[in-house]
């Protein structure tokens, strides 16, 4: 204890006698710091190893396009999936001159329907397109090449129609139902069926015709109409299928109303809404001698022209008319098929 007494005693002095003189540099730390100990985790023996889970990126799904343009050229449009309503509510349609129609029983009842989505042709299939099918050797040529009429002996308006380059851009007319799906299938495509069709003219809302529940004027469809309705006459001819944008569906296609009627698939039965299927209904399975038009055409009036009517007629697959054409659709998304 004398002996550390003594030693702190010479280091105090000895302190003492540096702080006299004034010191030339900073002096430097010397001493070794003492090091950090971060303490040892001690695994528990009872625990189990898990492994964190890699997530597998799910790649964002490819948007189908709202139109395509099919290998053969035509302009398609998306008819998105959904339900929609088909067919009309019983009771009397009244047209522009206050004549009055009962609406007829293949329209009954009323009913909800779900299709797939799709894509539908925006315009008629014109002359030229079918043309190119016939030169292709797929397509058998018009019973008839004239326009606008087959009552014999009665006025021609166009003896060459069929052929000319002057009505290309009309619809094709006299084509059986087997013609169009001829001409269908040749374009990679199909024709659409009843319910497609009808969504693609009335869209989700229930309405009459394909711009809303207005009734039919010389603006929106070729139709026909009582002289003195409108200032102008009807055409009594058929019309280019670009025409009438003011009278487009809800989607966009054009002449789902007047002009020319369209072969779709589905077999005729008066009766079919009573029984079919509510989901992608594709008409009676047989009995297939008669098979459904829509869309009325430039021979009718407002009555014939609604989106909802089916003719309420028996018409042979095999038969031709002055205003009967097509129009073809395709699944989506669609896929060309190989060569």
């Amino acid at each position: 204890m004398q002996r550390l007494t003594a030693l702190l005693a010479t280091v105090a002095l000895t302190a003492c006698a540096t702080t006299a003189a004034e010191p030339t540099s900073t002096p430097v730390d010397t001493a070794t710091p003492e090091p950090t100990v971060t303490p040892t985790a001690i695994p528990d023996p009872t625990a189990t190893a898990t492994t964190a889970p890699t997530e597998t990126p799910v790649p964002s799904p490819t948007p189908i396009p709202d139109r395509i343009t099919d290998p053969s050229g035509a302009e398609m449009i998306l008819i998105p999936a959904g339900t929609f309503l088909q067919g009309s509510e019983p009771g009397v349609f009244v047209d522009n001159v206050g004549a009055q129609f009962e609406i007829p029983p293949d329209e009954l009842p009323q009913r909800e329907v779900m299709v797939d989505a799709f894509y539908i042709d925006r315009l008629e299939v014109s002359n030229a397109q079918y043309l190119a099918c016939v030169e292709a050797g797929a397509c058998e040529p018009p019973f008839r090449t004239d326009c606008c009429t087959e009552q014999p002996g009665a006025y021609i308006a166009w003896p060459e129609y069929f052929g000319n380059p002057e009505f290309d851009d009309y619809p094709v007319i006299f084509i059986s139902w087997y013609d169009a799906q001829d001409y269908c299938t040749w374009r990679g495509a199909r024709l659409p069926t009843e319910a497609e069709w009808e969504k693609a003219s009335r869209g989700t809302d229930g309405r009459i015709y394909p711009w809303g529940n207005e009734l039919p004027t010389p603006e929106v469809l070729n139709f026909q109409w009582p002289i003195g309705t409108f200032p102008e006459r009807p055409l009594y001819t058929t019309s280019p299928v670009e025409s009438y944008e003011a009278g487009a569906s809800p989607y966009g296609v054009l002449n789902l109303a007047g002009n020319v009627y369209e072969w779709v698939y589905d077999i005729y039965d008066q009766d079919y809404y009573s029984y079919g299927p509510t989901d992608n209904p594709t008409g009676p399975e047989d009995g297939g001698a008669f098979r459904v038009t829509r869309g009325g055409s430039f021979w009718n009036q407002a009555y014939r022209n609604r989106s909802a009517n089916r003719n309420n007629a028996f018409i042979p697959a095999d038969s031709v008319h002055f205003d009967g054409g097509a129009r073809c659709a395709a699944d989506a998304p669609y896929i060309t098929a190989e060569p």
